[in-house]
């Protein structure tokens, strides 16, 4: 398959070939109003996302919903047992295994655990729509044993990682397009084995396919059965602010699994209300800062009306990337990978992971799913 560079005609074409989504005008009383309707420094429309006509998502399912499932990162104090039946407590349907160095399954041993990290969250009653792995062409090691286990237990979709990094002394076309003869040849591989990789979406300072929209139009053009984006909503965020909706009007046919943490912006100067990751430049006074779900910026009602619209049925994957408070602790405690119960005692983290559970279900009610 011949993979094209493409150029801003062909950003164009595409622009015009993708659907329409609805917007509906609401009053705006004031001075926002007055200069909405035409002036400067005005008030945007509110976007409408239910009826929209939107070109169904790939995940798409008659009657369907997203799968909300639990990132077990925050979970790798327990074995496979003791972490599928704790997020199973917490009211999660589903958990997405960490198959990678540091996590529940070790790449190296991914042939024999794999299977039983599969079989203690089905004892649990937990689904697995998706692994978290290193995998991200075919010269990463163990790729063949990663996908012939994932077709022998019937799974489909694995988390690719971030491609590389970007060498900012250097053009950064040719750099991305280095990675679409590696991607068609992974591409190639998934089908051999009925398996699809999703590239994810990582805001880190200088990643390749960090910003969302440089990750697109490197795998757009190739088939949804084999490759597609995990769509972070936090990291899309942190990169492109309020205009990821943009990003995902056009991504959003080649988006197959969603990823969920919530951000806001903080002064390096303040206190740390939350994990941080920091633009590069030490003299850039700004942080993004990792917060409970429904606390940061990110407009997850709308996420949730556009997932309605496209009737995205793919894996929702949540990542309990914030801080909590713990009595007895001097300092708050990031919940992403606790220590359990040494450092956060297990009734506090599995109230947190519920409470989680219960504000996407209900943002997914809201949303008429």
């Amino acid at each position: 398959m011949s993979l094209p560079t493409p150029t801003r005609r062909d950003l164009l074409k595409a622009l015009g070939a993708l659907p329409l989504v609805a917007t509906t005008v609401g009053a705006q009383g004031g001075q926002g109003a007055a200069q909405g309707a035409g002036g400067r420094g005005g008030g945007r429309a509110p976007v409408s996302f239910p009826g929209a006509d939107v070109t169904p998502s790939p995940t798409a399912i008659p009657g369907g919903k997203p799968l909300l499932t639990l990132y077990s990162i925050s979970l790798q104090w327990a074995d496979y047992e003791d972490a599928a039946a704790t997020a199973a407590a917490a009211g999660w349907p589903a958990i997405g295994w960490t198959v990678r160095q540091g996590g529940h399954v070790l790449p190296e041993n991914v042939t024999r655990d794999l299977p039983r990290a599969m079989a203690a969250a089905k004892k649990a009653g937990l689904q697995v729509p998706i692994i978290i792995t290193p995998v991200k062409d075919t010269e990463a090691a163990f790729t063949e044993p990663y996908l012939d286990t994932m077709s022998k237990l019937g799974l489909r979709y694995y988390q690719a990682p971030t491609l590389a990094r970007y060498d900012y002394n250097k053009e950064l076309q040719p750099q991305l397009d280095v990675w679409k003869a590696k991607i068609e040849k992974l591409a190639k591989l998934n089908e051999k084995y009925g398996t699809t990789a999703v590239f994810h979406v990582e805001g880190g300072a200088g990643n390749i396919g960090g910003g969302a929209w440089d990750l697109w139009l490197l795998i757009r053009d190739f088939n949804t059965k084999y490759v597609g984006m995990d769509f972070d909503l936090g990291h899309a965020f942190f990169k492109g602010g309020p205009e990821i909706w943009e990003a995902i009007r056009f991504m959003h046919r080649n988006v197959l699994s969603i990823a969920s943490k919530d951000i806001r912006w903080a002064k390096k100067s303040d206190p740390p209300q939350g994990p941080r990751r920091s633009d590069p430049s030490d003299d850039w006074p700004w942080t993004a800062e990792y917060v409970v779900p429904g606390e940061g910026m990110v407009p997850y009602k709308m996420a949730f009306e556009y997932m309605k619209a496209m009737n995205y049925c793919g894996s929702f994957l949540h990542y309990s990337e914030y801080f909590v408070t713990v009595p007895g602790k001097p300092q708050p405690v990031s919940l992403l990978r606790p220590n359990v119960p040494a450092e956060v005692p297990k009734d506090l983290y599995v109230a947190s992971i519920k409470r989680d559970h219960e504000f996407f279900t209900k943002l997914m009610k809201d949303a008429g799913f």
